[in-house]
């Protein structure tokens, strides 16, 4: 696969896990009544996405019954911060 830029942020919060996933995904991002939906069916969807600090894209199978929670949100491009 060809190295892109991710177009979208997808926070996941698995049943019983203290903390969150946080995938950079890539290609069309699902809508908010799509991830609701599929939260709902629990249906196994599959996701194209990047670790942190790569932009070479992998898939992941997510069992969204297993989701509790769900947040979506654009990547900013160019966005750096320091301290």
């Amino acid at each position: 696969m060809s190295e892109s830029k991710p177009t979208a942020e997808l926070h996941l919060r698995v049943l019983g896990q203290p903390t969150e996933w946080t995938l950079f995904l890539h290609g069309e991002p699902p809508t908010e009544d799509e991830l609701k939906s599929w939260m709902q069916d629990g249906v196994v969807a599959r996701v194209l996405f990047a670790e942190q600090g790569s932009n070479e894209p992998h898939t992941l199978l997510v069992n969204f019954s297993l989701i509790v929670s769900a947040r979506l949100f654009p990547v900013a491009h160019g966005r750096e911060i320091s301290f």
